[in-house]
């Protein structure tokens, strides 16, 4: 099993485009020597260095407010920080979109945050990526995570607002926008997170998408973001079942992305451990967990092995703890080894 670790994986792959380009590197060097280069070929040898320094795999988690879905990143990527890294406890949500990765041109980590009122102007987010000026920066202390925890926690901050600026702001329903009623929103509209974890050096690159609403009020995460990335997560919860916005995430943002040779989409059911019970046996539990998958795919319009069970929170615990029962019951690391084989081969 630990060798269809996520991580063990994609810390393979870099090192294997590392040998890559370093190959590549010592042939441009002997045709040099050798008088056997010339302006186009060392040309095409530069763009072909340069798209593998800049070849990245992006994973999208897509899922409706209070799924887990935060939870499920810190417990695949970042659980050797022993602790939540993302803010993802009760009554704690991702309220904007958030990218991770890691900037090596930038000379320190950091956290960049677009105010919400940059939805006024007639600039796409990309747009604004290229403006550091309309973003606020918070330097990273990539030596304490307790500081890097804390830091994140303003990637979920929210202010009350007028009705009328939320539903200018797109928000809130104009039609009932009563002045005289506030309304909590969002304070940023998009935030990136740089800083040095090992599978983002290597490429990785990870979206953590609010839910629905904000999906919809942001057409370039569904237009350009979601189509780009090489692999969506669509997380749903044991405990909630897929409600009707649920439902409507999937068929208007997930399920028309479908799947190709360069593509994959996963449903992921977390949140099962609210299926444990200690007055049941364990097969009478995964019975139970097995009907709730049969439901989810006969709603979603799937095969029903196209669901993956999880619980995020105890596979971050287990891995903390290193307790390896609680760990495989949580069935992270089965999660893990179909992100390794199924979605860093394309």
């Amino acid at each position: 099993m630990a060798t269809d670790r996520f991580t063990d994986q994609m810390q393979a792959y870099g090192r294997w485009r590392n040998d890559l380009i370093d190959a590549i590197s010592r042939y441009r060097e002997w045709l040099e020597a050798n008088g056997m280069s010339s302006p186009e070929t060392e040309l095409r040898i530069f763009e072909l260095v340069e798209a593998l320094k800049s070849d990245r795999l992006t994973i999208a988690f897509v899922a409706e407010f209070a799924r887990g879905k935060t939870e499920l990143i810190n417990a695949i990527f970042f659980s050797e920080y022993d602790r939540r890294l993302l803010p993802s406890e009760a009554g704690r949500t991702t309220m904007c979109p958030t990218e991770l990765f890691y900037d090596s041109d930038a000379d320190e980590s950091y956290i960049r945050l677009l105010p919400i009122e940059t939805r006024l102007e007639e600039k796409s987010i990309q747009e604004f990526k290229q403006e550091p000026i309309h973003w606020t920066t918070i330097k990273l202390d990539t030596d304490s995570a307790e500081a890097m925890a804390e830091s994140f926690k303003e990637v979920i901050k929210t202010k009350r607002v007028p009705a009328p600026v939320a539903a200018r702001l797109g928000l809130h329903d104009p039609e009932a926008a009563d002045a005289a009623e506030m309304i909590e929103i969002p304070m940023w509209r998009h935030a990136m997170i740089s800083f040095p974890h090992p599978l983002l050096k290597e490429g990785l690159t990870i979206l953590d998408t609010p839910g629905l609403n904000a999906l919809g009020n942001e057409p370039e995460l569904t237009i350009n973001m979601l189509p780009a990335a090489q692999a969506v997560i669509f997380v749903l919860a044991a405990d909630t079942g897929v409600t009707q916005s649920d439902l409507e995430m999937w068929q208007s943002f997930v399920q028309p992305l479908g799947t190709d040779a360069k593509h994959s989409r996963l449903v992921v059911l977390n949140k099962v451990d609210t299926l444990w019970d200690e007055l049941k046996g364990e097969e009478a539990v995964q019975q139970s967990i097995q009907s709730q998958c049969k439901s989810v795919a006969k709603m979603l319009d799937l095969d029903e092995q196209a669901i993956f069970p999880v619980s995020a929170q105890k596979g971050l615990l287990a891995k903390i703890r290193t307790d390896q029962e609680l760990l495989a019951r949580s069935n992270i690391l089965a999660l893990e080894s179909i992100l390794s084989r199924d979605i860093l081969p394309r």
